[in-house]
């Protein structure tokens, strides 16, 4: 049924009436039945909406919601332990599992929990004087750590009330491992520490679920693209998480507040109607993502391009976006105050770009005054592009930041031949590296890839064939945001593999277009519609299920008797005020299991942590050993941890620790492996430790 266009009474006067006549006639052409893009109503929700076209009650549309998000919490819960046994493994057993930064950000979790008092313990990281010894530093502004606090607090809290009425929260026992190693008591419930915070993350993390199947309904007003978008997340789940492997990285606390934020900017693209509510309401997500991972304000310079460039093809009316930067602006003021002035955010691309478009949306009358539309494009693009780079450097000028300089030589190294110590230790990890064939295989074996790719370009190129002129109603902004979107997910993943955990969900979500009859008028049929949704469900599920079977086979149990006997001899022999350095991945580890000082860490988005660290991995090159140890005493270093497969052991080609010290230090590229030579002789350094994979050497 066509939809009703409410006239207002027309005055009298005949530009009046010459007027209300063009916008009856304008609003008439532009009206659509249900299978056609319409004209929103001023006062009709985003529910009411889908309830209306698909004859849904919004409960059954919440029911949906909670079903998938119960079936993601459980999936990665299940595999997280299938994987690993994580039930009868002992504390240290579990704190070992959290390697690299994971282990990190478990130790100030651990510490505040572990602590007098919350207040204690919010001290104690504050004033960190363990993680980059001897220098104090603030955890909680370097390294993003409000989802730790805020799991501590409420663990804290839990317990206080259980052990007040005498509540038990958590089961222990006794498990017999075998192999010669000692038997370990075991923990089960929230009642256990990791137990809890490992909890938290899939429960959290069950909302991706949720928030799916709403963002695909809403995008495509129907609630067929919201099952579709969900299905489609399951069926890719190893391309579009890894939460279910490393539970404490920020993306886990980052990606769903996001996708939820992304939603709401949806809503309000779709809606076109702004406020200064809805700029609270977006600000909300946007500082908890901001304060939850550092990576934020990367992901929020895309939304922001995204918006920008919808805004500058007339899709956006510069009321709505003006109100969406109003949210980002003060979301970003209130991260920087509760991150302690942290000058990493200031001097952003992600802040200059915010501001330039302030201005650009200020002086939008004057830029207006450019007829050509394609020649105000270019102006508004050279603005952006030149205010954005000034305000960058002036900011990055006046802060004196070097923490972002080597994101800029790793985006370098991809396109040039450009190499040095700090780049190539990111390139020569598969996770940093560009995003593989196998990974394009893996889409279209469940025609996740294929059907975004065919579909995209009909609906571009429907939505700028129907674009309205002169109309107070602009639609489709939220279909071409998310496209544009999309766009920009792809390039972050193409270059950085890991960063495909914003790309391919956002496929997912795209793929419920093409069940919308707004852009294919074959699906009116509601009969046809229900053959074309099982048709491409029944499609996707011959791969997507057999790619969910293999994900819950993943049968293993975690093990690592050599590091246990590292931490073990650590805590039983050494002063506690012992420093240690060493690989990134073992430091975050003696930090966690044995509260000693270390000098270097997996976090390495800071200058200074950089060239600490680079100092320290002089003992994997071919300097002469005088001169490294010379070095490593002047750090105040007790013991250095050798990790014998960073000495012997083979890597990708290029990638060993000796041939990244050739391109380095040139200088000494025919000498001999320092690192070998310490295994066999140590001296002037005393070996106080081995075993099968660790040599601790004494400074």
């Amino acid at each position: 049924m066509a939809k009703r266009v409410n006239k207002r009474p027309v005055k009298s006067g005949n530009s009046q009436l010459n007027v209300k006549k063009d916008n009856i006639i304008l609003k008439n052409k532009f009206k659509r039945n249900v299978s056609d893009p319409s004209i929103p109503s001023e006062n009709v929700s985003i529910t009411r909406r889908i309830s209306k076209i698909d004859g849904i009650r919004p409960f059954t549309i919440a029911g949906f919601a909670v079903l998938f998000g119960f079936l993601n919490s459980y999936h990665q819960g299940t595999m997280f332990e299938n994987d690993r046994h994580f039930s009868h493994l002992s504390t240290l057993e579990r704190e070992m599992t959290f390697r690299t930064e994971m282990g990190l950000y478990y130790f100030y979790y651990k510490r505040i929990t572990e602590s007098p008092s919350l207040l204690d313990g919010l001290n104690q990281i504050m004033n960190d004087n363990l993680t980059e010894y001897p220098s104090v530093i603030n955890t909680l502004e370097r390294f993003t750590l409000y989802p730790e606090v805020f799991l501590a607090a409420s663990y804290r809290n839990i317990v206080g009330i259980a052990n007040f009425f005498n509540i038990s929260i958590k089961e222990c026992w006794q498990v017999l491992r075998g192999d010669d190693l000692p038997p370990i008591e075991s923990c089960d419930g929230i009642g256990d520490p990791a137990y809890f915070y490992v909890t938290f993350v899939f429960l959290l993390n069950g909302l991706v679920g949720s928030l799916m199947f709403l963002f695909g309904t809403i995008l495509s007003d129907s609630i067929i693209g919201g099952l579709i978008s969900a299905a489609c997340f399951f069926f890719n789940h190893g391309e579009c998480t890894r939460v279910q492997w490393t539970p404490p990285l920020r993306e886990s606390f980052g990606y769903p507040l996001f996708l939820f934020q992304m939603m709401l900017v949806t809503i309000m693209l779709k809606c076109q109607k702004s406020f200064f509510s809805h700029s609270v309401i977006i600000a909300v997500p946007t500082l908890l993502f901001m304060l939850s991972w550092q990576f934020a304000q990367f992901a929020l310079l895309t939304q922001i391009l995204g918006l920008f460039g919808v805004y500058m093809i007339g899709f956006l009316s510069s009321n709505v976006f003006k109100h969406i930067l109003l949210g980002h602006l003060m979301s970003l003021v209130l991260a920087v105050f509760f991150l302690f002035g942290n000058k990493m955010l200031i001097a952003s691309f992600y802040t200059s770009t915010l501001l330039i478009c302030w201005v650009i949306i200020s002086f939008e009358s004057n830029i207006k005054k450019l007829n050509n539309t394609i020649a105000r494009i270019f102006v508004e693009g050279i603005i952006l592009l030149v205010g954005c780079v000034i305000i960058k450097i002036l900011l990055t000028t006046i802060l004196q930041v070097q923490d972002d300089a080597h994101i800029w030589n790793l985006l370098k190294s991809k396109f040039t031949e450009y190499k040095d110590f700090h780049t190539m230790l990111y390139t020569c990890a598969v996770e940093f590296d560009f995003l593989p064939l196998e990974t394009y295989k893996e889409l279209s074996k469940t025609l996740l890839l294929p059907i975004v790719a065919l579909a995209i370009p009909v609906i571009v190129y429907f939505v700028l064939r129907n674009k309205p002129n002169n109309c107070e109603f602009l639609q489709n902004a939220d279909i071409l945001y998310n496209i544009f979107q999309c766009l920009a997910f792809f390039v972050m993943a193409a270059l950085v593999m890991r960063l495909k955990l914003f790309f391919t969900p956002h496929l997912c979500l795209l793929v419920a277009l093409s069940y919308s009859g707004k852009f294919f008028r074959y699906l009116d049929e509601k009969d046809l519609r229900f053959y074309v949704v099982f048709g491409l469900l029944g499609a996707m599920s011959v791969q997507g299920v057999t790619n969910i079977k293999h994900q819950r086979n993943i049968i293993g149990e975690f093990s690592h008797p050599d590091l246990e006997e590292l931490i073990s001899w650590v805590n039983s022999t050494l002063p506690e005020d012992a420093v240690f350095a060493g690989p990134m991945p073992t430091m975050a580890n003696i930090l966690l299991s044995t509260r000693r000082p270390i000098v270097n860490h997996p976090h390495y988005e800071n200058a200074e942590l950089r060239a600490r660290t680079h100092k320290v991995y002089q003992v994997f090159s071919k300097k002469p050993i005088n001169e490294v140890y010379s070095t490593l005493a002047s750090m105040d270093i007790d013991y250095v941890v050798l990790e014998r497969s960073w000495c012997f052991g083979k890597r990708r080609e290029g990638c060993a620790m000796v041939d990244l010290w050739d391109i380095e230090d040139p200088a000494n590229k025919d000498g001999e492996n320092l690192c070998q030579r310490i295994v066999r002789s140590p001296y002037p350094f005393r070996k106080v430790f081995r075993n099968g994979m660790f040599t601790v050497l004494a400074v």
